[in-house]
């Protein structure tokens, strides 16, 4: 992770909330995997190509953001 460790982990937090009933659970799910931080319970998100899958393409789209903001600058 990276930035302010704090703002995300509240941002998670506040995604958990809004999504308690089970609707739009796996942008909970997303957020965890774009700042590779482990999952806090499971799922109730069915991803087709399996959480690790997913979870490894969201860290591909981060890690490739990052490289080109730092070659941006």
């Amino acid at each position: 992770m990276r930035g302010d460790d704090a703002a995300v982990r509240n941002g998670i937090a506040r995604l958990q909330e809004l999504t308690r009933n089970g609707d739009y659970a796996y942008y909970t799910d997303i957020a965890h995997f774009m700042a590779g931080l482990p999952l806090t319970a499971p799922s109730p998100a069915q991803w087709l190509d399996g959480e690790q899958n997913t979870r490894q393409r969201w860290e591909t789209v981060v890690t490739a953001r990052r490289d080109h903001l730092d070659t941006a600058r």
